[in-house]
């Protein structure tokens, strides 16, 4: 009778143990599923300066110059969710600046994408709660830099996506 009591707890031992392991292997194939499904997986070599980006299949993701080298711009913790994200230069440069996207790591190599749009001059600050403000200058007047059009661009945890927040017009008044 023990010998049974132990044969039973042996077996109902690597069940469980069996389980669990199909368990991890199902979740790991969902998050590739889902992975494949919404997010870029971006390949980059800093080494070469080369960001390679392989977009979703359901994404009409494009490139607007593919004739642009596509580089790493910016690293950092844009969402200060704990994990590196990457601004990647785009290219497409024209009067109102260059193409810039920005990935959101999400796991491994995979990226959300969360900011796509032209920038110039951009600059970063990180506001109160870690979270990075992109900002973006123009000239109003071409090759006049007393007068800026700033763009602020801000993370919405809602909608996971940097959009336009402020924009306005900024003065320099030269003293004579």
């Amino acid at each position: 009778m023990r010998y049974l009591f132990f044969f039973t707890f042996y077996l109902l031992l690597i069940t469980t143990s069996c389980n669990h392991e199909g368990e991890s292997n199902h979740s790991a194939k969902n998050k590739l599923v889902t992975a494949s499904d919404s997010l870029f997986k971006l390949d980059y070599k800093l080494e070469e300066n080369l960001v390679k980006i392989n977009p979703p299949h359901t994404s009409e993701f494009y490139l607007p110059d593919s004739s642009s080298k596509i580089e790493p711009y910016q690293f950092g913790d844009f969402n200060a969710d704990g994990k590196e994200d990457i601004m990647v230069y785009l290219g497409a440069c024209g009067t109102g600046g260059c193409m810039y996207g920005l990935f959101l790591n999400q796991f491994e190599n995979y990226y959300k994408l969360a900011f796509s749009d032209y920038l110039k001059g951009p600059e970063f600050v990180v506001d109160k709660n870690g979270v990075w403000v992109i900002k973006s200058f123009e000239e109003v007047e071409p090759y006049d830099p007393s007068q800026l059009y700033v763009s602020i661009y801000k993370f919405n945890p809602k909608t996971y996506y940097y959009k336009l927040d402020t924009l306005f017009i900024s003065i320099d008044e030269l003293d004579d």
